[in-house]
């Protein structure tokens, strides 16, 4: 029997939650020990501003005393240098503390501004790689402040940034607890102006981040086991209602919980496991600029097609605890859910259901048309290994991933 893995958690970030929040922006800042600071907003290049969201944060922080510049030249899937010059937009500007608003590119841009502003150098100083790279250790970081503007990345509560070297087209993360936001000011009321794709990123991102460390992690903690099997199911059933009834505010206040949930640590403590998806889809979105939820949903279930026998175990459990449970309560349909007391069937059926449910998003899909091509597998499966195989020819998975592996998952993707 496996016992429970020996963990550490530093909590979460203090966190306003609700419906019309961001109205309060201003006065929930202030109060936080920010009245009379100079604050640097961190967005992204066109909603935050077509949308008025923007104007109407600096106007509140205006009116709570608190000054504040702009930097808005954050991309989709944020480059390094965007970070290297906020930092230096931060200092020039004088500024005591970020802001991120926007989705999880503007919030991470934010940490990562936050964090070379106050240590100096640049940012990629401060990635770690398996490759050699001699990595910098953080000094100190500005304070945070998150306001997302969608749920999915978790950046609002997490201590990570995942930026591009736009140059090489590698995909890395910085990670610290120095960049753990100090303030998250959460408003489901964004979500309700999504469009369906939107939406459905969202969701995917969700499912990877619960699921990823899930499969990959062995079967010692049952309370984490269960809470994440809980929050799999609450994520299905309020997805599919939020894809039917884009405006209803109770399902993405659902999902934006469940959202921040997953990367807070706690669905992970004391069996830990590896964030193998994400290893493979950094470099393709790294390489062709792909959104993030659509890569992790083109890869998910190739994914899950190559190791679930070697998990079998854990497939089985979101079968009974997942699938079995939605359909049991009437919460939704699967046409490849399969009645069965075999473990080995009931892993194949979880499987095939997630497939369904990626389909029914519309995240899992063939990525030819979105410019993927056949030259660029070989450099990204090479990227796997280099950047995430720990010093080792394959990447930690319940079946190993080796180049040969990740050549034929990439493959299926055309």
């Amino acid at each position: 029997m496996n016992i429970m893995d020996e963990f550490y958690l530093d909590g979460i970030p203090r966190m306003s939650f609700g419906a019309g929040k961001f109205l309060e922006s201003g006065e929930i800042i202030s109060s936080a020990g920010f009245s009379g600071k100079k604050a640097l907003v961190v967005t992204g290049r066109s909603f935050a501003k077509s949308s008025g969201t923007l104007s109407k944060l600096t106007e509140m922080l205006s009116s709570a005393g608190i000054n504040s510049a702009v930097f808005s030249s954050v991309s989709p899937n944020p480059l390094s240098s965007e970070a290297d010059e906020g930092a230096k937009f931060f200092n020039d500007n004088e500024c005591d503390f970020a802001i991120g608003l926007g989705g999880g590119s503007a919030m991470d841009v934010a940490k990562a501004i936050s964090a070379v502003a106050a240590s100096g150098g640049d940012v990629w100083e401060y990635i770690d790689f398996w490759s050699g790279n001699k990595m910098k250790a953080l000094t100190r970081a500005y304070p945070i402040v998150t306001i997302p503007t969608r749920y999915g990345s978790g950046a609002e509560v997490s201590p990570f940034a995942v930026l591009t070297d736009g140059e090489k087209r590698e995909k890395s993360i910085l990670t610290s607890d120095l960049i753990l936001p100090d303030l998250a000011i959460v408003d489901p009321e964004f979500c309700v102006t999504l469009d369906s794709e939107n939406v459905a990123y969202g969701i995917t991102d969700v499912l990877s981040h619960l699921l990823d460390t899930y499969i990959s992690g062995e079967n010692g903690s049952d309370v984490a086991d269960s809470l994440t099997e809980s929050l799999v199911y609450e994520l299905v059933k309020n997805g599919f209602k939020a894809m039917e009834d884009l405006k209803n505010i109770r399902y993405h206040e659902n999902i934006f919980y469940i959202s921040m949930l997953a990367l807070t640590g706690i669905t992970q403590v004391g069996r830990q496991g590896d964030f193998v998806l994400h290893d493979l889809e950094h470099p393709l979105s790294a390489h062709f600029n792909i959104p993030h939820g659509l890569g992790l949903g083109a890869l998910f279930p190739h994914l899950m097609k190559f190791s679930y026998e070697a998990a079998a175990s854990r497939y089985s459990r979101l079968y009974r605890h997942v699938f079995k449970r939605l359909i049991d309560n009437d919460e939704a349909a699967f046409e490849n859910f399969r009645v069965t007391d075999d473990e080995e069937e009931m892993a194949r059926s979880a499987v095939y259901c997630f497939e369904e449910f990626l389909k029914i998003l519309g995240t899992f899909k063939k990525l030819g048309p979105f410019g993927v091509t056949a030259e660029g597998i070989e450099r990204m499966a090479n990227d796997v290994i280099r950047l995430y195989g720990q010093g080792k020819l394959y990447i930690n998975n319940p079946k190993k991933l080796r180049y040969s592996d990740i050549m034929e998952i990439y493959e299926k993707l055309i």
